[in-house]
């Protein structure tokens, strides 16, 4: 009856904890973020890095680079640019040029590509957990 007993609780607190970060509500209340501009350029200072809706997406990602992907519509274009990351903000870069459109892709929903004067760059959301 006992090891019913703690089968049972592990198997609620396992459950629980598994779904506790689908709405962000829950990580924020545990202090876990989304990495900043600054700390991406902190840990890596060379990184090619801009801001859209209040997160940092990175290129230079191989895996990211191996996709099959397609150039959807233009969602935002570079507004600023920042080499240290402190005051980042959507519209934010650090290596694109003012002006560079950005476009969403078909197939994922956590990359993004920036139409460049040197061709599309692709960009990967940097995120927590």
């Amino acid at each position: 009856m006992n090891k019913m007993m703690i089968l049972f609780v592990s198997f609620i607190l396992m459950v629980t904890s598994g779904c506790t970060s689908g709405n962000g509500i829950a990580r924020k209340n545990y202090g876990i973020e989304n990495p900043s501009a600054y700390k991406v350029l902190q840990s890596k200072p060379d990184a090619d890095i801009f801001m859209y809706k209040g997160t940092v997406y990175c290129s230079g990602i191989d895996w990211v680079n191996e996709l099959n992907l397609t150039k959807d519509v233009q969602i935002t274009k570079i507004s600023q640019n920042n080499k240290d990351g402190l005051h980042f903000e959507d519209g934010t870069a650090n290596h694109l040029s003012i002006g560079t459109r950005i476009y969403s892709v078909k197939e994922r929903g956590d990359i993004l590509i920036a139409e460049t004067e040197k061709g599309d760059v692709r960009y990967y959301h940097l995120v927590e957990g």
